[in-house]
């Protein structure tokens, strides 16, 4: 996908609503372009928790450390992809995320630790139970980066500074939401606007990674050997 830089958004926003155009978003000061400008801002960080869009989807992996139980988490970080968390070293999935209830009653009652690991996020941390211990593991997940923005075309953040910025999110989608917050804003009527964003939105979510094949009857895969795991062919089978 060609992503736009944020200039390029910003007035192609302005030339949709018939207003003025600027020729850099640095040190503006008029109340309209300010105004344009922190709606993209707004709408940018906003899409973040609509959809885990693909190019924002970050690998998180660390090695656990002998008597630690909980380990920070990346600095971008929005939230998990689920079911991605896995204890590489032993080729497990992780268990969870668990509840506080959960948490309690494995951490307070007699339940047997092994084989498998469970996680849960609390204050910020990333916990593990049973707390790991030597040798370490490596555990990796999967995760939602907060930094949709490109600074200058290569640094990752989370808001627009130069007109260089490279936006991660199809520039139409951006053009669509901002323009939707802009009418509603003002406290005109939003209903075309929000039509429009919402045929783009449902459009590229929809398209976004692809999509499986649909089962009427899907069944949960386990991940030991089994008949599953050969291929479709025909075999010769020796007496």
């Amino acid at each position: 996908m060609a992503y736009w830089t944020a200039l390029s958004v910003l007035n192609q926003v302005a030339g949709e609503l018939g207003l003025t155009q600027v020729p850099t978003i640095t040190g503006i000061s008029d109340v309209q372009s300010v105004q344009l400008l922190a709606l993209l801002n707004s709408a940018g960080n906003e899409l973040l928790m609509y959809y885990p869009w693909e190019q924002l989807a970050t690998e998180y992996t660390f090695d656990t450390v002998d008597g630690q139980e909980e380990y920070n988490l990346p600095a971008d970080y929005v939230y998990f992809t689920d079911q991605t968390q896995w204890d590489r070293t032993n080729h497990w999935p992780l268990l969870g995320p668990k509840s506080p209830q959960e948490w309690a009653w494995l951490k307070g009652s007699l339940v047997a630790a092994l084989p498998r690991m469970r996680f849960r996020v609390q204050n910020n941390k990333f916990k593990l139970w049973p707390v790991p211990s030597t040798p370490n593991f490596t555990m990796a997940m999967e995760y939602i980066s907060i930094n949709w923005v490109l600074g200058g075309g290569v640094t990752p953040q989370s808001l627009i500074s130069l007109d260089s910025d490279i936006l991660r999110y199809d520039p139409w989608l951006l053009i669509k939401f901002v323009k939707f917050k802009f009418y509603e804003l003002k406290g005109m009527n939003t209903t075309g606007v929000n039509a429009d964003f919402m045929r783009v939105f449902n459009t590229l979510t929809g398209k976004d990674t692809g999509a499986k094949i649909l089962s009427l009857a899907p069944q949960i895969q386990s991940q030991f050997i089994g008949p599953w795991s050969i291929p479709d062919g025909s075999w010769n089978v020796n007496p």
